[in-house]
């Protein structure tokens, strides 16, 4: 049988004190309502005594802060999300702040029920979000008008917000005008739904442009679109389609780190050497597993750490500022770097 949980009411019955007095003793405030150091002691020595362990969301309610961070993902099983996560919480943990982790799997309507949840219920003082997002209506609600948010990886361009993201657009035209300098000349990228996420667009659009910059020709048959919701079938069956066709193709760029290990189980199927077929393969973003595999990865790293400690401590700034009643706009893009492994 699970043991009784203390309360307030067992700590104060225990020393013959209030309620009241216990819990402005355990919430950190016996100094302003002149309770004794001697009794502070004696309350906090009895509440480890008795394992009182706090309710966090009912402290939430009673002092409109509950010292805990939401991060939304849109997929936690994406390395980049996971790490990112993992500075996040670091970063937090230095000043005394908790993290609550939710992925929405591409899911606008999760998404949206998730953020409605934390706001109205007070579950968090403040939220970083990859959002799955079209627009910023939703975010344009009163509930969360004032509310800190700060977006991570992705934007949403229709609104002023707070947000902290990778240069995906130079990275992506960096990358691409390494292939061309490389000899490429019919280079297929493969982009992931829902393609209108800012970071995406940004990469494309990189793309894109490196290739008009040396009048080489775009067109749809340029740009293969991957379905997040069935990612290694759909690569699988356009990548085998693809090679099929006629004309030399000489690269393959993948916007995304999870249909690169899509593709790379495909070579390993078809046992497809690709340095002997002259096919160099890219990929935006990086990944451990990347200095294992062949062929060789040409890839654009992002900057994990900073991306994960510049939005932990600007969710933070941005709860000092509603508390002081005055909230600014901070967009922070940081530069990525090319990983050529030649």
């Amino acid at each position: 049988m699970a043991s009784k949980k203390t309360l307030l009411e067992d700590i104060a019955r225990e020393l013959n004190v209030s309620k009241t007095l216990v819990s402005m003793v355990i919430n950190g405030k016996g100094d302003s309502y002149g309770i004794s150091k001697k009794t502070q002691e004696k309350v906090l020595s009895k509440a480890s005594e008795l394992q009182y362990t706090p309710n966090m969301f009912a402290r939430a309610l009673r002092t409109g802060k509950s010292n805990l961070i939401g991060l939304l993902v849109a997929d936690i099983s994406n390395s980049f999300y996971s790490n990112v996560a993992k500075y996040v919480e670091r970063a937090l943990a230095e000043k005394g702040y908790n993290l609550m982790i939710c992925s929405t799997d591409e899911n606008i309507v999760r998404e949206e029920k998730l953020i409605q949840l934390f706001s109205e219920q007070q579950i968090i003082d403040g939220l970083i979000v990859a959002t799955t997002n079209t627009s910023g209506e939703f975010f344009k609600k009163e509930r969360l008008r004032n509310f800190p948010i700060v977006f991570i990886d992705r934007y949403l361009p229709d609104i002023e917000s707070n947000y902290v993201v990778a240069d995906n657009y130079q990275g992506s035209f960096e990358l691409t005008d390494l292939l061309i300098h490389k000899g490429c000349r019919n280079i297929v990228a493969f982009n992931i739904t829902p393609s209108h996420i800012s970071s995406l667009k940004e990469r494309v659009r990189g793309f894109k442009d490196a290739l008009q910059k040396y009048n080489l020709p775009y067109s749809s048959d340029n740009l293969v679109e991957i379905s997040f919701n069935n990612i290694q079938q759909d690569v699988r069956d356009k990548l085998i389609r693809l090679l099929r066709q006629p004309g030399k193709i000489d690269a393959i760029y993948t916007l995304n780190n999870h249909i690169a290990t899509a593709c790379l189980n495909v070579f390993n199927e078809l046992a497809l050497d690709m340095k002997k077929e002259g096919i160099y393969f890219a990929s935006f973003d990086d990944i451990s597993l990347f200095d294992f595999v062949k062929p060789n990865v040409i890839s654009v790293s992002q900057p994990l750490e900073r991306i994960g400690e510049e939005s932990a401590n600007l969710v933070l700034k941005l709860i000092d500022q509603r508390m002081a009643g005055a909230m600014e706009f901070e967009k922070v893009i940081l530069p990525t770097s090319i990983i050529s492994r030649n």
